[in-house]
Formats: structure tokens, sequence, C-alpha cells
């Protein structure tokens, strides 16, 4: 992956990581953050935009996404991921939302519904709910950056998308 003064490009290359492990790990263990098996994939919604002069751009639509071939040959083409819709869930709560790569950010955030009853319990919880998504997108993102840097990284990635080395 390219490595450069401005870390722009770190947004995409999140979400291609996102892409990879939600296609091939069934669970991401944060259990030394106190965090537990975290399950992630991209749901429903992936955004393609080429990186290489030509400013093609795609939104794919689709139940199976983590399946479709189109999916990986586009990347293979030079378009990463600049946006998605993500779903993450833990043991007990569960959260949707959007991820723009450019710049990274987390929108539209559907948060669990945990049944409270009291409005003051329902606000804590949500609150508490929030607090816990942003400790594990720091977490995951942080878990990005560590694998990101070992020897074996880009060829997992190229074995992945079905690159020849």
């Amino acid at each position: 992956m390219k490595k450069e003064n401005n870390i722009s490009y770190l947004g995409s290359e999140f979400l291609l990581w996102v892409l990879w492990k939600s296609a091939t790990e069934e669970t991401i263990s944060l259990h030394n953050l106190g965090l537990g098996d975290i399950r992630i994939s991209i749901e429903d919604s992936l955004t393609l935009e080429s990186k290489i002069g030509d400013g093609y751009c795609e939104t794919i639509k689709s139940p199976e996404i983590l399946t479709l071939p189109s999916v990986r040959e586009s990347i293979r083409l030079g378009r990463l991921p600049e946006a998605a819709k993500i779903r993450i869930s833990s043991s007990e709560l569960e959260w949707s939302f959007q991820v723009k790569a450019i710049p990274f950010k987390i929108s539209s955030v559907k948060l669990p519904i945990t049944g409270e009853k009291n409005e003051n319990e329902m606000i804590s919880v949500r609150l508490s709910a929030m607090t816990k998504l942003e400790l594990i997108m720091k977490a995951l993102f942080n878990s990005f950056l560590i694998e990101r840097e070992t020897p074996d990284f880009i060829d997992d990635i190229k074995d992945f998308l079905g690159i020849a080395k």
C-alpha cells in the first residue's frame, strides 16, 4: 500500500481491511482491551472509487456484497473503498452505521435497542453504547494499523483479492 506524508489514504485502506476481515474471519478478538470478540461486516452498500486517473466511482448495493466477484475485480482494477455501511456486534450489542474514507468519519449510527422503559435508564444505556462503539472503532483501527505493518500484510491482501504475487 502507498505510504506518503498525507495519511488520508488510511481510511480507504481501513475499509479494505474491514472487507477482508469480514469476508475471512468470523470474529476479531479485542479481549486484550476488555471488549471481547467483535463481529464486523460490510453490509448492503460499498462505494469503490478509482485511485488511478480515470475517476471511476461505483456504489454496489447487495446483501451478498462480501461474496460478489465484481467487488474484488473492481479493487484489482485500482478502485478502493470510499464508503461502506458497517455492522458491528459484540456479545450483547449491535450497531450499524456509514463510514466514509476521506475524510475518515462515521455517520448515521443506529444504536442498539435495549428495551429500557425508564427514560433516564434509556439515555444512560444509549450513552454507554455510543462510548463502547467509540472504543471498539478505536481498537479496530489500532488493530488495522498494527497488522498493516506486519511483513505479510500486503501478500495476505493480495491473496484475498486473487492478485498474483
